[in-house]
């Protein structure tokens, strides 16, 4: 038995290849092993082929790959600070808002 050192490489999937594989996948009855022999083979999950398939249904006939969308802003650090600041700011108020009213009543 030999080990390898050397990370395996992902197998990058055009799109028409994603459509033979998925063809192929569904052409095999359900629990056969040829399934997951065609998976091993393209170092494959099942859950890969049902999000392809529901691609499909949804209309995205060319199973591009899927690229990611812009970064948001980076958060302020003090933001969380500030918020939790801000509570306390209205709770404080709202003690002094009650006490001057208790006073006012024992006033009279």
């Amino acid at each position: 038995m030999t080990t390898s050192t050397t990370p395996t490489a992902r197998l990058i999937v055009t799109a028409a290849e994603r459509q033979r594989i998925l063809e192929e996948y569904d052409s095999y009855p359900r629990g056969d092993a040829r399934r997951g022999a065609l998976l091993r083979r393209y170092g494959l999950y099942t859950s890969q082929m049902s999000k392809w398939r529901e691609r499909l249904k949804r209309g995205d006939a060319t199973l591009a790959a899927l690229t990611p969308g812009p970064k948001g802003a980076p958060r302020n650090p003090l933001a969380d600070e500030v918020a939790r600041l801000t509570r306390e700011n209205a709770r404080l108020q709202q003690q002094l808002t009650n006490a001057e009213t208790i006073i006012a009543i024992q006033k009279k």
